[in-house]
């Protein structure tokens, strides 16, 4: 059973959400330099550029993530690939949506 209260220290501490945020402006990066990118993602990016997006809510979405619960759960280190993993490919859709509910 997942340890909500681990996953959320994590989520919280601000080491962890820059390297969440890292990952965020890598892949802004490269919803910017689309030709014609989705709209939802692209105001996204912009928010994610002018310091708008809620650092905290995508650590909690990076925490949610089952590989990576699972190492906070034991008490192991979560990788970077898995941050990277989970930010780029796994939620940020997801995420770029739920900004711009």
């Amino acid at each position: 059973m997942a340890d909500s209260a681990k996953r959320m220290t994590w989520a919280k501490t601000a080491e962890n959400q820059n390297r969440v945020d890292y990952y965020l402006f890598q892949k802004a990066l490269s919803v910017m330099a689309e030709e014609t990118p989705n709209a939802d993602q692209l105001a996204f990016a912009k928010q994610i550029y002018s310091g708008q997006h809620n650092s905290v809510a995508c650590a909690k979405v990076v925490a949610s993530n089952s590989t990576i619960g699972t190492a906070v759960d034991a008490d192991n280190a979560v990788s970077e690939t898995d941050i990277e993993y989970v930010v780029v490919t796994d939620q940020w859709a997801s995420m770029a949506v739920a900004a711009n509910s």
